[in-house]
């Protein structure tokens, strides 16, 4: 479930990587902040039945969960069944502006899936190892290490954005392959941990609640605001990318999901390969780039070997 309370109001810091080399080959590149979203732009699958996962595990172990926390699948299905049913109230959706408006308003689906598993106890008694062995599981998109290398190299700043539950789980997944990523914000939902580190079976302890595209957009214009003379580049996969996609000065589609294909072409949104990018040319508020793989971006764009 890629699941709206309001974006706190703390404004985000952005650091600048640790390996900040400035060049006058880099002065441009470094004008630019990279934000990408985690789920199928990072990785290869969704990650969130992995979080799901942890916290099944942690029932087994411990005590203290709840003796009947239903299965996953009854989540999802409930998750379903009411994203169709507001579908169908919400009607056609013909003009950007009413799929737009579709999406924001989709907040209280994803708030009332995070309300069944708050109360069904789910993360109850999780603890960071429980997270950090599911992250293990995460396939990571070939290429993305070289991006965020280069990026390094560049001075550009870096920044992942996701609606789904847990920072500590990313943020191991990512060090469990990488190393330590510390130059690179993680900008996610949490789970709520008790003094012990164990899970209360509340989420949202975060300062960043996100929970659609539209609770990203809000985070994109505050990073802005904190970064004056900087210009988004932004990657996400899927629909509920859609509103930080158009608001960046550069959204990039990951891969080929057909839904947000057609979603583009229902709306007249124009999608057009990385490779005839003019970053000279004023943004075009209904043109987004696409690219199937990360070193695509190496290639072309703000942050191409010249």
């Amino acid at each position: 479930m890629k699941s709206s309370n309001s974006t706190a109001s703390k404004v985000p810091t952005i650091r600048r990587p640790l390996a900040y080399r400035p060049t006058l080959k880099s002065i441009m590149a470094s004008r630019y902040i990279l934000v990408m979203d985690w789920d199928e732009t990072i990785t290869r699958a969704d990650t969130v039945h992995l979080v799901a996962q942890a916290a099944y595990q942690a029932h087994c172990t411990s005590s203290t969960s709840p003796r009947s926390v239903p299965p996953w699948s009854d989540f999802t299905n409930a998750y379903m069944t009411d994203y169709l049913a507001y579908q169908s109230s919400f009607g056609p959706r013909t003009s950007l502006e009413e799929e737009l408006e579709f999406l924001t308003a989709s907040a209280t689906i994803e708030q009332a899936s995070v309300t069944r598993i708050e109360k069904a106890g789910l993360f109850k008694s999780i603890t960071a190892k429980h997270l950090q062995e599911q992250a293990a599981k995460v396939e990571i998109r070939p290429g993305f290490i070289d991006l965020i290398r280069r990026c390094r190299t560049l001075g550009v700043m870096l920044g992942i954005m996701s609606v789904n539950w847990s920072q500590v789980f990313i943020r191991a997944a990512l060090e469990q392959k990488y190393g330590s990523c510390d130059d690179v914000p993680v900008y996610c939902n949490e789970i709520e941990f008790d003094k012990e580190g164990k899970g209360t079976g509340m989420m949202s302890c975060s300062d960043y609640v996100l929970r659609t595209g539209a609770d990203k957009a809000k985070l994109i214009k505050q990073l802005l605001a904190r970064n004056s003379g900087k210009k988004i580049v932004y990657v996400g996969d899927s629909t509920g990318d859609l509103h930080p996609l158009l608001d960046a000065d550069i959204g990039v589609i990951m891969g080929e999901k057909k839904s947000l294909r057609e979603t583009c072409e229902r709306v007249g949104i124009t999608i057009k390969h990385i490779s005839l990018l003019d970053v000279a040319s004023p943004k075009d508020g209904r043109m987004l780039y696409c690219i199937r793989e990360w070193k695509e971006l190496l290639l072309h764009g703000p942050f191409a070997h010249k």
